[in-house]
């Protein structure tokens, strides 16, 4: 016989009635939620990914996280990427996305999600509109970028996130170099965090600006909508570019 749960929120009328938005003054999300997790419970699963198969599970634990966004965000100071610099990411559902994600946040710098079904003038568009200095992808998709990293003037810095390639960062070979060790800054929650750009279905694609606040959204998603408990393990499949 399956145990029933309680539920997050029972009586959703008198939840909105009651709710209220509780923002601080400074929040940032990879510190404040990850890296929390992490030293409340070294022990707990943060991530698991499988291949295309279905298999090869990687499982990373919150303080895997941890130490791995702080390393990543040592190689964006390393590089000069400062404080409201912006990131483009362009990579699918593997650990690396996360990593870089929590890294560039650490660092302060704006990243860009990005579908990995961007092709090269896609690419040029939104580095360019958003002034972006450092891209980060994989091996499989380079190529798009090489095409036309010359006509976008504000780009500095291209990152690999498997094997190497010339005129590329290797990201695995300076994720060995690396220190785990990392300062905590003073982010403020209406600091700028990401940038989304929209669909482009009647124009060109337009973009969407959200402050450090913006995660702190997500978790009423999580308890209302979804009714996630602590415990619990989550699906997700959706594209990392949105």
């Amino acid at each position: 016989m399956t145990e029933e749960l309680e539920p997050n929120v029972r009586d959703y009328e008198e939840f909105c009635n009651n709710f209220k938005w509780d923002v601080p003054e400074y929040y940032n999300f990879a510190f404040d939620a990850v890296d929390k997790w992490a030293e409340k419970n070294k022990e707990k699963m943060a991530l698991i990914s499988i291949d295309h198969a279905g298999e090869n599970p990687q499982r990373h634990t919150f303080a895997d996280l941890k130490m791995l966004s702080n390393k990543f965000a040592n190689i964006l100071k390393k590089h000069g990427v400062k404080k409201g610099d912006k990131v483009f990411i362009m990579l699918p559902r593997v650990p690396e996305w996360y990593i870089t994600v929590l890294g560039s946040i650490k660092a302060e710098a704006i990243f860009m999600p990005t579908p990995t079904l961007s092709m090269p003038k896609d690419i040029e568009y939104r580095i360019n509109q958003a002034g972006a200095s450092v891209v980060i992808t994989s091996g499989e998709f380079a190529a798009r970028v090489d095409e036309i990293k010359n006509r976008c003037s504000t780009l500095k810095h291209l990152i690999v996130t498997d094997g190497e390639r010339k005129g590329w960062i290797s990201y695995e070979k300076e994720m060995k170099e690396s220190s785990s060790t990392l300062s905590v800054p003073k982010t403020r929650s209406a600091d700028p965090l990401l940038i989304y750009f929209t669909s482009g279905t009647e124009s060109y694609p337009k973009m969407v600006l959200h402050t450090h606040a913006y995660p702190i959204g997500h978790t009423i998603t999580a308890l209302a909508v979804q009714d996630l408990k602590p415990t619990d393990t989550i699906w997700a499949i959706a594209d990392t570019g949105w």
